[in-house]
């Protein structure tokens, strides 16, 4: 995880970091330091220009990777990159598991890829891709080759659908809330409901409530 931020950046924004490596502060210096020389001011006029290069090289890679983090973070929020890692206490047998998205909201730890969050901690945490993440699960990859436009399923068959095959695997309880129901609901629009006009994980709370509801009601 600890240099995620950079492999899942977009490639403007790589390129820019790229760029922002590339520039020696040394040099800055070394540059500033013969120009300050020939300027008027006192000594602590000339310090200020000889390093001030530099500083705002190192401000603008700080910047840039502050924004990088923050969109990386945006994109497990939207369900596009998924986390995996190991919970605490670790043991021989410990295997990474899934953390979930709301997790993020955390403290984060991007140098050590540790993640603490409502008293879990994850270590050895990595990001991956939708479909790495279906293969872990042994869930296989879901074949996203569309037939025709018009076979794109509607939300609503899908919600419902999706509804009645978590009903009959005993998923559904009645005695709990509608909304607990929904990030697994999500999950399984995921897996098995690939091309939804909206992703299963942009749907609106509304949107999954005013479908899911009529059904919840009749058990």
């Amino acid at each position: 995880m600890s240099r995620s931020w950079l492999v899942f950046a977009h490639p403007e924004l790589k390129t820019q970091w790229t760029a922002l490596q590339q520039q020696s502060a040394l040099d800055t210096i070394s540059q500033n330091v013969k120009e300050a020389a020939e300027i008027e001011g006192d000594l602590q006029a000339k310090v200020t220009h000889a390093f001030s290069g530099a500083q705002a090289i190192h401000s603008a890679r700080g910047e840039l990777e502050k924004k990088l983090k923050s969109n990386v973070t945006s994109y497990i929020e939207q369900g596009y990159l998924y986390a995996f890692g190991y919970e605490l206490p670790r043991t021989l047998s410990s295997t990474p598991q899934p953390i979930p998205s709301e997790a993020w909201a955390g403290k984060c730890n991007w140098s050590e890829s540790s993640l603490s969050f409502k008293g879990l901690r994850f270590v050895d945490v990595s990001l991956t891709t939708r479909d790495i993440r279906n293969t872990i699960l042994d869930r296989g990859v879901v074949d996203k080759t569309p037939t025709n436009s018009a076979g794109r399923r509607g939300v609503e068959s899908a919600i419902k659908a999706a509804f009645n095959e978590l009903n009959k695997a005993g998923e559904i309880n009645p005695k709990k809330s509608k909304s607990s129901h929904f990030p697994k609901l999500r999950e399984f629009l995921e897996q098995n409901y690939p091309d939804l006009p909206v992703p299963p994980a942009r749907l609106k709370k509304n949107t999954i409530y005013k479908y899911f509801s009529p059904l919840f009601k009749d058990l």
